[in-house]
């Protein structure tokens, strides 16, 4: 772990740590979390789940036994339909699909790495597999590639191998090599005689990573006593090494969990990360990079300090509230296990900290049982208007997840009893009267409950009378346009 520079300004209270005149925050810039995209994808897709059929185990069985398959056949076109069958079921899983069938190379023969750059170069010249997908792979091995040369001595080899072979097809970026651990690149390293273009690429990448981290150290050992961030600024703009922004990014947090002062030192590091991101120093990449690096040597980092998860935690939630980080960013470093136990650890402690802001990307399991809890606690309690915060907590919602709300208040409530029924229909007054949906979200909302009608009269028999004596109701109270379901007159 970065050595500890306790003295100085860090050992104070950090009230002014880093007041500065000369403009902070995101003045100058989009704040990253509301960029949607990165090397690592569309926030809009990272956000997605498993569908409710599915589990994390059961994608993986199926995609191993394709993979066994393809191993002894070595049909490319066959076995990329076959997984293109499997992404259309579960199309959040691409990137898992990526790590098994990386994984599944390192662990077999020397020939398997080019079989599986082979299936890569297919899935991805089809549009199955997309490039943000495979970088998302490529991490999650990069991150745990030491566990993985426990069972696979040979696996740093193969991993390069399949690398080299993307790059070449296109399916990655060459920049992705400046993403390598350097346990890895030094494995790529050759005598200067025996180089080809891509073992020159690893040499140059070496050379370049020393020196920005050499840099990078001796930047922040500055800034730690001084705190002053226009000079970081500064130094990191004229060293003109972008590509390497994310090991400052690293290193700046985890020298942040050896200050004196923790507060101070986890302030300090958050308002630098504000300053560099509103200068234009850092992007989104830069910092998403550096925490999947954090998060992977959580491990190692608890070694020296062992309050390290928690307060890569709190770092964490600084990011995530001063919208450096995204929350579909972080769950879908969840849904990969970055970090492995101890990184799902602290995905679960942001989460359960910050409800307000993980609420609004639950995946569509995880919403459905969110909605489920809400009303039931509801017909418990009959606290309105802790239901209403519950929707504020969830927002922004999309028609549907608006729709299926309203639909399942009206269907739980006809699945119990009839105090329940009238529970529901104050609820979605309350509702209406506090704007907490719009109307349009109600009317899809009885729409939703009509068009799951023969289902819901499986469980309810009486489900069509009672859905009648919900509209008459919510005609009466206003909830509902008294034209419903007519389409609506434009003026």
């Amino acid at each position: 772990m970065a050595g500890g520079y306790g003295g100085g300004l860090l050992a104070c209270e950090p009230q002014e740590a880093l007041s500065s005149p000369s403009g902070c925050g995101h003045a100058g810039a989009r704040p990253p979390a509301r960029t949607r995209v990165s090397s690592f994808g569309d926030d809009a897709e990272l956000a997605n789940d498993l569908p409710p059929n599915w589990n994390l185990k059961q994608f993986q069985k199926q995609v191993q036994s394709v993979l066994t398959e393809y191993f002894v056949s070595h049909a490319v076109e066959d076995t990329a339909a076959t997984a293109a069958d499997l992404l259309a079921s579960c199309p959040s899983e691409a990137d898992e699909l990526g790590v098994v069938a990386i994984k599944a190379a390192l662990d077999r023969a020397k020939d398997a790495p080019a079989a599986i750059v082979r299936l890569l170069d297919s899935l991805h010249r089809s549009s199955t597999l997309d490039t943000a997908a495979l970088v998302r792979s490529f991490e999650k091995v990069f991150c745990t590639l030491e566990d993985i040369k426990v069972d696979a001595p040979h696996a740093e080899k193969g991993l390069l191998e399949i690398l080299e072979g993307c790059i070449k097809g296109g399916a990655v970026s060459s920049t992705l090599l400046t993403k390598l651990p350097e346990s890895l690149l030094k494995a790529g390293l050759k005598a200067e005689e025996d180089r080809d273009e891509f073992s020159s690429m690893i040499a140059k990448t070496v050379v370049e990573l020393k020196t920005f981290k050499v840099a990078a150290g001796r930047c922040m050992e500055e800034f730690y006593t001084a705190l002053n961030a226009a000079e970081v600024s500064n130094i990191l703009r004229e060293l003109a090494m972008p590509d390497y922004h994310h090991e400052f990014v690293k290193k700046a947090i985890t020298m942040s969990f050896s200050q004196t002062n923790e507060q101070a030192g986890r302030e300090a590091v958050l308002q630098l990360l504000l300053k560099l991101s509103g200068d234009s120093i850092l992007t989104k990449d830069d910092i998403q990079w550096g925490i999947t690096r954090l998060l992977g040597q959580l491990e190692d980092l608890m070694l020296d300090n062992p309050r390290a998860s928690e307060m890569a935690t709190e770092v964490i939630i600084g990011l995530m509230k001063d919208e450096l980080v995204s929350v579909p960013f972080l769950r879908r470093c969840r849904l990969l296990r970055i970090g492995d136990s101890l990184g799902l650890k602290v995905y679960e402690a942001v989460q359960r900290k910050t409800p307000e802001y993980s609420k609004k990307h639950l995946g569509t399991a995880s919403f459905k049982k969110e909605i489920r809890d809400m009303i039931l606690e509801y017909f418990n309690s009959g606290d309105e208007a802790e239901f209403g915060r519950c929707i504020r907590e969830l927002h922004p919602l999309a028609s549907e997840q608006a729709a299926e709300l309203v639909r399942k208040i009206m269907v739980f409530a006809m699945e119990r009893t009839g105090n329940e029924c009238q529970m529901a229909l104050n609820l979605l007054v309350w509702i209406s009267r506090n704007e907490e949906l719009s109307p349009k979200d109600i009317e899809y909302g009885f729409d939703d409950m009509y068009s799951h009608m023969s289902d819901i009269l499986l469980d309810v028999p009486d489900a069509e009378e009672m859905a009648r004596s919900f509209v008459v109701e919510a005609k009466q109270k206003k909830v509902l346009r008294e034209t419903w379901p007519d389409p609506e007159r434009s003026e």
